[in-house]
């Protein structure tokens, strides 16, 4: 039976998460996206330490590809951890349930997370 709410569309684009307890940090792949959801991948080389755990608030940070008109984007996801599976190829699946979006430059994407700035509890919820 399928429960979606929304149509998912299928993309392969990288991503930075951040963890808003603790401030761990990953790079990923989106699997696929929906208005109010999103799944990322995330290599095992990544899951060395601490891996996310469902109900964990994270930041991702999405790359989208160049645009002449309006240059180097990155959309800004705050999200909390749906569900979490690994895949064959040890792997570590993440789906995310969507709170919040914006669109930002890619200059301006992580910005927030460097040391001495904004931390991501200031940031996401």
């Amino acid at each position: 039976m399928e429960r979606r709410r929304n149509a998912r569309v299928q993309l392969s684009l990288q991503c930075r998460i951040t963890a808003c307890r603790g401030g761990e940090r990953w790079t990923g792949v989106t699997e696929n996206m929906s208005r109010g959801d999103l799944l990322v991948s995330l290599g095992a080389d990544q899951l060395r330490g601490v891996s996310p755990s469902v109900g964990d608030p994270l930041l991702v940070e999405i790359d989208l590809p160049a645009n002449h008109a309006f240059g180097r984007k990155c959309m800004q996801c705050q999200t909390t951890v749906a569900r979490l599976s690994k895949g064959p190829s040890g792997r570590l699946h993440v789906a995310l349930r969507i709170h919040k979006m914006r669109f930002q430059s890619s200059a301006k994407a992580g910005m927030e997370l460097s040391p001495g700035r904004a931390t991501p509890q200031g940031v996401v919820m």
